[in-house]
């Protein structure tokens, strides 16, 4: 993940002073490669934020992204997959689950995810069976 624009002039700064990438790197806690990124992006735009339009496109709009958060808050044990299902039949938007999972951490939610099976420990295997044999 990118570091922010604080980030950024924390790294070009320890570099200024003297710091290796890797120091800095522990430093701040992102990986090295991030902060060369970081360090040479500054170097070649005099700037420590990112340029506006990098990244993937988002495969759905700000108004899929309310459908979908408004739903799930009315159905609280809805899955991903009916989220998915349901963004399809009414706006016709195909996305994955794992879109929409992704799409309600943002807004601090999660979907339900439907038990398995109950977990067993140790204490359930009771072996009370004895076999006793009547003549």
């Amino acid at each position: 993940m990118p570091p922010d624009a604080t980030g950024v002039a924390r790294a070009v700064a320890l570099a200024d002073a003297g710091y290796s990438q890797r120091r800095i790197a522990r430093m701040l806690g992102v990986p090295r490669t991030t902060v060369q990124d970081a360090i040479r992006r500054f170097q070649e735009t005099e700037s420590y934020t990112r340029s506006p339009g990098l990244g993937r496109h988002r495969c759905t709009s700000t108004r899929d992204d309310r459908f979908v958060i408004s739903n799930v808050l009315r159905n609280r044990f809805c899955i991903a997959t009916e989220a998915r299902t349901r963004l399809f039949e009414v706006r016709n938007v195909s996305v994955s689950e794992r879109t929409i999972r992704r799409r309600l951490v943002e807004r601090n939610l999660r979907a339900f995810h439907p038990a398995r099976a109950p977990q067993l420990i140790p204490q359930h295997h009771t072996h009370t069976h004895t076999s006793t044999t009547i003549w």
